[in-house]
């Protein structure tokens, strides 16, 4: 698997995902909640049961900058992760490392 560390170098990479929304791997630094959680509006708590926290899920890159990367969740949900939060990005033949 190539390795391109940098978002000056991964740029073409990343621009390529998100034109041919390709199906990326993230793996973050500390795990976060990712999925959508219903909740009732007429008292504001959650419907469902709480979910564990993920380090590890599939995405679609839609947009990125230096400083963050917008990524749309299978569920729907989008999520803005800052690149500190990211440990790295990968489409199982490239891996970016932030």
């Amino acid at each position: 698997m190539r390795t391109v560390e940098g978002w000056k170098k991964a740029r073409p990479v990343l621009e390529a995902w998100r034109q041919k929304l390709t199906d990326v791997r993230v793996v973050l630094k500390s795990p976060r909640a990712v999925d959508i959680t219903p909740i009732d509006f007429a008292t504001g708590e959650p419907v469902a049961a709480h979910q564990a926290p993920k380090k590890k899920f599939k995405a679609k890159l839609i947009f990125f900058t230096k400083d963050d990367a917008t990524l749309r969740r299978p569920s729907g949900a989008v999520l803005m992760l800052d690149t500190y939060e990211l440990e790295s990005l990968s489409n199982g033949k490239t891996r970016v490392v932030p």
